[in-house]
């Protein structure tokens, strides 16, 4: 159980978590990397020029997002009114411009920059996707790309195709992937995700980021008043002070006049908001304008996570609910083993290390994921972990756990196909 679940470094976070998926899969090649081989490899893969047929969404991307000198380079093709002679005309753009120009993407916001290559892979670390230190793959990174398809990470890839307009856009995310990452977000956010939220709910009427980022000190403050007798470590008296100054910081520049600049405000807002429209639980009404909207998604999934007990509670015993009802997937609550079983067994089956073990809440997360999207049944992930201790009261030649030292259980092996149980 982690002390406090604050993002540790919000201001280095991507906007779009599309973005994820090359950097995730570039971590997944080798045991162990670097900052720079990540970050220097998604900036790359993002910024390669390719060759587009220009669209009226892409003409107006071009005018709202592109900087002037960006501009002048396309000076004719923008001149003109949208729609207006376009027929056949090619240009070369980054790629990662043409994917944001897409029409299905709800904000065009968050093109990567070069100067920033040592920021972005941060975002992996805080979701648990990828290793501090080594950064290589963790089993929620392995997760996450069992969900991603080969096609999605060619997007990326070198060379890409030539003519990218109506290929498949990898910065969109699929239902199974957001279930991941707004799980991760809880995860690893959830003590400011909560009392952010619950703020943001009663707002009735649309919402600009800085307005709401003056939210943060507070929050922090709260969270460390509750936390600080927990402390049990040097660490975890670090990150409270840590927590402290930034919310100090943040206090500071709510009575700065806005200068267009990046500062600790807009930094520390801004995963709490932009990455909650690609999962799609915030509304954004004009998607190059940072200003959004709570709509009746956010308050069927949040409301649940307010109502909790605590974060872990909310994660063991209602996250699936709440996620059946915040993203309209009309699943059936079922408990029983023809429904649990086999979806464990696939989840095991694509994250068991080569001994055979595999974390039993990363497998009852994928597992949950697999029956709610596949199969249209969901159970929590309490549930999952009730049936397999069941299962191997009964069967214990067939199942075993570790355990740390509190008694929580962390690995799962089984010796042999669980499915096989409910088939005869």
């Amino acid at each position: 159980m982690e002390f406090i679940r604050v993002l540790t470094n919000p201001k280095r976070c991507m906007q779009r978590l599309g973005f994820l998926k090359p950097l995730v899969w570039q971590a997944s090649r080798t045991a162990t990397n670097n900052l720079s081989t990540l970050g220097n490899h998604l900036i790359e893969s993002v910024s390669q020029k390719v060759s587009v047929i220009l669209t009226p969404q892409l003409q107006e991307y071009i005018k709202v997002v592109l900087t002037d000198t960006q501009r002048r380079a396309h000076k004719r093709i923008t001149s003109k009114p949208l729609g207006e002679e376009l027929e056949e005309v090619k240009i070369q753009l980054e790629l990662q411009d043409v994917l944001l120009s897409n029409s299905d993407l709800p904000s065009k916001r968050g093109k990567l920059v070069k100067e920033d290559w040592g920021k972005y892979p941060y975002l992996a670390l805080n979701l648990g996707l990828v290793r501090k230190g080594t950064y290589s793959l963790l089993v929620r990174g392995q997760s996450f790309l069992s969900l991603v398809g080969g096609d999605e990470i060619g997007g990326f890839g070198r060379p890409v195709v030539k003519e990218v307009n109506g290929s498949v856009n990898p910065l969109l995310l699929t239902i199974p992937q957001k279930l991941l990452l707004v799980f991760a977000f809880i995860e690893g956010d959830g003590d400011v995700l909560k009392l952010f939220y619950k703020r943001l709910l009663q707002t009735s009427e649309g919402f600009a980021d800085r307005e709401v980022g003056g939210y943060l000190p507070e929050i922090y403050r709260v969270i460390i008043k509750e936390n600080r007798s927990k402390a049990r470590s040097g660490d975890d008296l670090l990150r409270i002070q840590r927590l402290l100054d930034t919310a100090n910081k943040i206090e500071r520049w709510t009575k700065t006049k806005p200068t267009g600049s990046k500062d600790i405000l807009m930094e520390s807002v801004t995963p709490r908001l932009e990455p909650f429209v690609d999962i799609g639980l915030l509304s954004k009404p004009d998607p190059f304008v940072y200003r959004y909207r709570v709509t009746d998604a956010t308050r069927a999934f949040i409301e649940p996570l307010i109502n909790a007990e605590s974060i872990d509670n909310f994660i063991q015993h209602s996250f699936f609910e709440a996620t059946n009802k915040g993203f309209s997937l009309h699943g059936k609550h079922q408990i029983d083993r023809e429904t649990i079983l086999p979806a464990i067994q696939k989840a095991y089956d694509v994250l068991k290390s080569p001994l055979g073990y595999a974390p039993i809440l990363e497998v009852a997360l994928l597992a949950g994921i697999y029956s709610i999207t596949e199969m249209g049944n969901f159970f929590e992930i309490s549930e999952a972990m009730d049936a397999l201790k069941s299962l191997q009261k009964e069967r214990s030649e067939l199942v075993r756990f570790n355990v740390d030292r509190w008694g929580v259980l962390t690995f799962v092996k089984f010796s042999n196909d669980i499915k096989k149980l409910i088939e005869k």
